[in-house]
């Protein structure tokens, strides 16, 4: 199992890991949260690991890991 962790700090809100996964919209939403627009795991369960939404992260607020 992959978990997806999103630092809303970091996070601009831009969708692009929504935008460059390959599962993106079952993976990922954008919520307004504290008056700030960021991305949020939606189901982690459709993500195959590939890590390009991380290659895509400008600020670098995704990572993944990976339960053994």
């Amino acid at each position: 199992m992959i978990d997806i962790f999103i630092d809303e700090e970091k996070c601009t809100g831009c969708g692009e890991c929504i935008r460059v996964c390959p599962k993106g919209p079952r993976i990922y939403r954008l919520v307004k949260k504290n008056g700030k627009l960021v991305s949020e795991v939606l189901d982690k369960s459709f993500c195959i690991g590939c890590t390009t939404c991380i290659a895509s992260c400008r600020p670098g607020a995704i990572r993944l890991e990976r339960g053994w």
